[in-house]
């Protein structure tokens, strides 16, 4: 029997794991309205493909920020740029830059980064780290 959840932006019950179709339109949203056409560019490269499947392979899938603070392993699905396009386009495919997520993890994230980026930035940077050490050292 499946289980269910709510999704956070309209409300709509979909099946956990899965995303709600909302969510595509609001990406497209982002994309016609925020997203900075140089950026949109580098996302819908080869090259930015090729980088985000490396970075999901080396964190073997795994979410990496709630392995490091929760203890719990969620598969990953997204990459995050620890420090963001706009801040710094020479990190865009630096895999030390570049941590695997989950949705919803990555959406928190973002609402952490409102309240004290810099703070968070270190923090995630430092997790990143010692996940990547624990894995050379087979501990995941």
């Amino acid at each position: 029997m499946p289980i269910y959840k709510r999704c956070s932006r309209c409300g709509k019950r979909i099946q956990s794991g899965s995303r709600c179709p909302c969510q595509k339109e609001r990406h497209r949203e982002y994309d016609r309205y925020s997203r900075d056409n140089k950026s949109k560019k580098f996302y819908d490269s080869v090259e930015w493909q090729r980088s985000r499947e490396n970075v999901l392979e080396l964190d073997q899938y795994i979410d990496v920020y709630m392995y490091m603070t929760e203890g719990v392993m969620i598969r990953a699905d997204t990459v995050h740029h620890i420090i963001p396009l706009r801040d710094d386009w020479n990190k865009r495919n630096d895999p030390d830059n570049l941590m695997s997520l989950n949705h919803d993890t990555h959406s928190k994230i973002e609402q952490l980064y409102k309240a004290d980026k810099e703070k968070m930035q270190i923090e995630l940077q430092e997790m990143l780290t010692e996940y990547r050490k624990l894995v050379r050292q087979g501990g995941v």
